[in-house]
């Protein structure tokens, strides 16, 4: 069996809202946000969502989110900013 590369923080965003995601690769994590950002990640609007690697700020609030909550055996995944 072939190894998973490691997870990485991305940020996904349009014009009104963005989210950081940890995924193995960029087309995951704009799946998953598209899923929490535009309700479905098969959406219309999923392929003009922007990924980009997270500012400081951004990494520090998804890490101070997964270490309020713990991020059990799959980790925390994504959330809103």
């Amino acid at each position: 069996m072939a190894e998973q590369p490691p997870r990485r923080l991305f940020v996904v965003e349009d014009a009104r809202q963005r989210a950081v995601v940890s995924a193995r690769d960029a087309g995951r994590a704009r799946a998953v946000a598209a899923a929490m950002l535009l309700g479905s990640p098969c959406a219309e609007k999923r392929d003009a969502l922007v990924v980009r690697e997270p500012e400081d700020e951004e990494r520090a609030a998804f890490e101070a989110r997964a270490r309020r909550i713990g991020q059990g055996d799959c980790g925390l995944s994504a959330i809103p900013l």
